[in-house]
């Protein structure tokens, strides 16, 4: 294959990629508020305490919890979806 081609193609798929990626739908996940509370998003330990179901905070959806009331375990770093408001 020559050069010719090989830059072509790689302009067909990267045109291709960018293109994907500016037609993505809007973020819809909830950001964390900017308050004292949620200055460092990494810390996750305390999200359960307040948003789980008898929390002050808004209760997490149901689909973050197990069978047996608690996080799953693919959703326990909350500042992987939930990011911080920009400021």
């Amino acid at each position: 294959m020559s050069k010719f081609w090989k830059h072509g193609l790689f302009i067909i798929v990267g045109g291709a990629v960018l293109i994907t990626l500016l037609n993505a739908p809007e973020m819809t996940t909830p950001r964390t508020p900017d308050n004292e509370t949620h200055v460092n998003p990494k810390i996750y330990d305390g999200c359960p305490t307040c948003h789980m179901p008898g929390g002050e905070g808004p209760e997490v959806i149901a689909d973050h919890i197990n069978k047996e009331g608690k996080l799953r375990g693919d959703h326990v770093k909350c500042y992987m979806c939930h990011k911080p408001v920009r400021k």
